[in-house]
């Protein structure tokens, strides 16, 4: 009876909620969840710009990206948003990593219709080149006073390193809405509750030191280093000591995505630059 009742359970179960597939695009496709009037999107970048699409897999907005000076490249989005950069919520903003050609990253935010708010190309994001281990370092964060802040900072050759704090207009729609952007906009709650990734150089040269915590219930972690076009090139283990050193040497220079994965989940990723 017991054996009988399960597998009616099961076949009800399955009548009513089957998997469908929604369609198919070639693509690689990211999530968005940080337009709230829009609603989420998900999202694939190519060398000219960013489609958003709907849940439909229907095309919601194509931004083109604004014209760069001669020597600087896209590398990726960091951040999404309607009313952050500015106050108005019926337009996208981008916030972008840019790099030169010495592998200097900067920052460059600009509206879905190509007006540019904020440029600064020899200043990249703050936080991927430091080391905590209770909290993320997101470089947008919001103060005890409701104010909304950008931190950015210059990854030069040789010291000094200069950082910048920037008082931004509007506010960020939620704390963890960047899933997929690459950013990790987190709680500022104790890293073990959904894992956290930093490294150190960035740029890097030979030897990376990561840091990193899994969340409290993985059993497993590894990190994967994705090369500009997404292609896998290396595939490394992670035990329970929260810190690990790799040898870069053997690749080439240019810009890479660093993922931590749990239990197989993509939980953090991070841009990093090598150069030689």
């Amino acid at each position: 009876m017991t054996l009988l009742c399960t597998s009616a359970l099961l076949l009800s179960l399955g009548m009513r909620a089957q998997i469908s597939e929604v369609g198919m695009v070639p693509e690689l496709l990211l999530v968005v969840r940080s337009v709230p009037t829009a609603g989420v999107k998900m999202y694939s970048t190519s060398s000219t710009g960013v489609t958003l699409y709907n849940l439909d897999l229907s095309i919601y907005s194509t931004i083109t990206y604004p014209a760069l000076p001669v020597g600087y490249t896209y590398f990726s989005v960091l951040y999404f948003t309607e009313s952050t950069f500015d106050t108005d919520p019926s337009s996208i903003e981008l916030m972008m990593l840019t790099v030169d050609t010495s592998y200097i990253s900067g920052t460059r935010v600009f509206r879905d219709d190509g007006t540019i708010l904020f440029d600064d190309l020899g200043l990249g994001f703050s936080g991927t080149g430091g080391y905590s281990e209770l909290n993320e370092k997101p470089p947008l964060f919001t103060g005890e006073d409701g104010v909304t802040y950008m931190a950015l900072t210059s990854y030069p050759t040789n010291p000094p390193t200069i950082s910048k704090l920037f008082q931004l207009p509007g506010s960020l729609p939620c704390l963890d809405c960047a899933s997929g952007s690459g950013l990790g906009l987190q709680d500022v709650g104790p890293a073990t509750n959904e894992g956290s990734l930093t490294f150190f150089p960035n740029p890097a040269s030979d030897q990376l030191t990561v840091a990193y915590t899994l969340p409290s219930n993985a059993g497993s972690g590894r990190l994967l280093l994705q090369d500009a076009l997404g292609k896998l090139v290396a595939n490394f283990p992670l035990d329970t000591s929260g810190r690990t050193s790799i040898v870069l040497s053997g690749y080439s220079n240019g810009s890479y995505t660093c993922c931590l994965l749990a239990d197989g989940r993509v939980i953090r990723t991070r841009p990093l630059i090598l150069t030689h």
